[in-house]
């Protein structure tokens, strides 16, 4: 067998690149099947270490069995995307676990770059990339060692070298090289981290509070944002069967439908661009009746905004909203939005609270408006982001009159079905409030912690947002849930460990702060530069071109940096300095040496003190040999110190200076 001799730092380098990698993927697959690739990481590592031997073909093909009914009973079939990031890098441990030849770390290497962009369909922050960009470089690294006695530091370097060499090539061809339309795209993993839930329990959104995730970053193009609050709209629920809001069927009919375009006069529109995290539901966030041109949004006839495909990719898109009073109603809303058949024997003192209250007010729904603020801000309720469990089928009885205590949903459902009750076209409205607003670079962060709901409400011939959250907690409605100072107890205790659950600390929330901004830039310049920003940065720089000659443009100049470094690697080497490149190899080497007390006698020339060195350490002998021929070719036989031998002297010194492993 070809046994390579540093197969210790090589195995090392691997499970260093494996651990790192789980860490990454860790959320997304099972704790059972996280605890197995652990375990083989483990052993893995304390095989090496220890210098056993690792375990023989037939142990570990019965464990690979094993594991594999742990992978397809854990992981299971419904996520394929998943299953096959699972299935590599299992197999690749298992590999790691019997290697002991060149070809088996071949193997596991080619398998490691695979492994490592896995990482990529889980997460794309700029942490995530500078990991993993390391990463290449050590497993670039591990490539070199193994066809070469170097040790790692050394192959280290020359891999960092070989990436910043080709940087600026992948600068360039993201820049320039147009961004083609996808040909088809693998189903991507699950991402519920964000987003909002189809048919929502309003009684089960403050769970969403336990949530830190971004949604999105929102940046207004004015140098002013408009005045708060901020709803931003997601979802509509126009149905409720007495315990949960849904979408109704005849909703779903017209959100399938092609495209809406509505006419809102430009002087009262809102512009600004959305940066969105991927979500796994098609539903997109704008504030009022949000309208977009992008090719993959649609426009609903509520001025909703709804993804067609892709939605485990981040998309960047621009919007323009007009306000919430220009949208008309049609005859089946209006029918639609007073429906309570499904829960008109439920919370029967609720319907009567509403009918009392608007028989006091002259039958007159502007004013039955504003007393149902007054009822709120008048009888004792709190705003909580833990309330009390209800159950049963009159939920919003026990709210109204036992509880008391709530968070948005118990408001916007009791007064959406309040208004229902005296037949005010009323609905539930999902999305986010407000937002975390970055003064320094202009923008505005919405994490999933944001979620809200709260009440639109068509009176005298208008909408307008009905949200008992202005009067119960009115510190709500600006800024962030973050921000929000009398729930900050309630709110920090809700979340796991990290630097917001820190934001106390003046020292954690600036570096919080800073890593956010960040992130953004990298969202907004790296991960938002799509087809779209593309087209226009390549129609600043060459005008009306057309897409094959920008192409033609962009890999003619890749091809000429190829021919032109291939050229300079080739070029004989000339140095301007008056003392030969090879005699500042030899003088480096002279210095170790007298290091080692191995000091050049008077009157002895250099191919005689090599030769002395030779026989005094011959662990490096053979290298000393080697750096010895080639310095008497050069500078005795006076060949051309080309680029090779340029090369081949370096890495000879660095060799000899390198220090020797003892043999196991």
């Amino acid at each position: 067998m070809n046994i390579i001799p540093n197969h210790k730092a090589i195995n090392l380098s691997l499970c260093v690149i494996y651990s790192l990698v789980l860490c990454f993927i860790f959320p997304e697959l099972p704790p059972v099947f996280n605890s197995l690739l652990v375990a083989l990481c483990i052993w893995n590592g304390v095989t090496i270490l220890s210098n056993r031997n690792k375990p023989n073909a037939v142990i570990a093909n019965i464990l690979a069995a094993l594991s594999l009914f742990v992978l397809f009973y854990d992981v299971g079939f419904s996520d394929t995307v998943t299953l096959f990031v699972a299935m590599l890098i299992l197999s690749s441990l298992f590999k790691l676990l019997q290697a002991t030849t060149k070809k088996h770390y071949q193997t596991i290497t080619l398998l490691s770059f695979f492994s490592l962009s896995t990482v990529y369909l889980f997460s794309q922050s700029i942490l995530a990339t500078l990991i993993i960009s390391a990463l290449y470089i050590l497993n670039f690294s591990v490539l070199a060692l193994i066809e070469s006695k170097h040790n790692l530091k050394v192959a280290s370097k020359k891999s960092a070298k070989l990436l910043l060499l080709a940087l600026p090539i992948a600068v360039f061809l993201l820049l320039f090289l147009p961004k083609l339309p996808a040909f088809w795209q693998l189903p991507g993993p699950k991402l519920a981290k964000t987003g909002l839930s189809e048919s929502v329990n309003p009684f089960d959104i403050a769970k969403l509070s336990n949530s830190d995730e971004l949604v999105f970053r929102a940046q207004f193009n004015d140098e002013k944002p408009p005045q708060g609050p901020y709803y931003w709209r997601a979802i509509i629920h126009d149905e409720f069967d007495g315990k949960t809001w849904l979408i109704s069927d005849t909703l779903k009919q017209t959100q399938t439908h092609k495209p809406i375009k509505h006419n809102v006069a430009n002087e009262s529109l809102q512009r600004y661009q959305i940066f969105a995290e991927p979500s796994s539901q098609p539903w997109l966030y704008g504030l009022a009746v949000a309208t977009s041109e992008h090719g993959d949004i649609k426009v609903t006839e509520d001025g909703l905004l709804l993804r067609s495909q892709f939605l485990s990719n981040s998309i960047n898109y621009s919007v323009k909203s007009g306000p919430l009073s220009s949208m008309p109603i049609s005859r089946w809303q209006r029918l639609q939005n007073i429906q309570i058949d499904l829960a008109e024997n439920t919370n029967q003192q609720t319907q009567s609270l509403a009918k009392n209250l608007f028989s006091a007010n002259d039958n007159d729904p502007q004013r039955f408006y504003s007393a149902m603020y007054n009822y709120f801000s008048s009888n004792g309720f709190s705003y909580t982001l833990t309330p009390d469990p209800m159950t049963g089928d009159n939920t919003l009885d026990q709210f109204l009159f036992s509880n008391k205590r709530g968070f948005c949903g118990h408001y916007a459902s009791s007064a959406a079905f309040m208004f229902r009750s005296i037949g005010i076209p009323a609905r539930v409205v999902s999305g986010y409030l407000g937002g975390e607003y970055n003064i320094k670079s202009g923008y505005m962060s919405v994490y999933q912690y944001d979620a809200h709901a709260w009440v639109e409400v068509y009176i005298k011939n208008r909408w307008t947002i009905f949200d008992a959250t202005a009067v119960v907690s009115p510190e709500r409605l600006n800024g962030s849930l973050s921000q929000h100072q009398s729930l900050s107890d309630e709110f920090t205790s809700n979340l796991g460990f990290g630097l917001l659950r820190l934001s106390n600390i003046a020292g954690f929330n600036w570096l919080r702060l800073k890593l956010e901004n960040l992130d953004y830039q990298w969202t907004s310049w790296v991960l938002g530069f799509d087809q779209q920003k593309q087209s226009s940065f390549l129609k600043d720089i060459f005008g009306n071109k057309q897409l094959w000659q920008i192409a033609l443009i962009a890999l003619a100049t890749v091809t000429l940096i190829f021919i032109g470094y291939f050229i300079y690697l080739s070029w004989p080497y000339s140095s301007k300095s008056s003392t030969h490149p090879i005699v500042n190899d030899y003088l480096k080497i002279e210095q170790w040496l007298i290091k080692k007390n191995i000091k050049p006698e008077s009157n002895e020339t250099p191919l005689l003190y090599l030769q002395r060195a030779s026989y005094a350490l011959p662990e490096k002998s053979n290298y000393i040999e080697q750096f010895k021929q080639l310095y008497s070719d050069v500078r005795y036989r006076q060949l051309v110190f080309s680029a090779y031998r340029k090369k081949r002297s370096s890495d000879l010194v660095k060799l000899i200076k390198t220090k020797t492993k003892r043999k196991q």
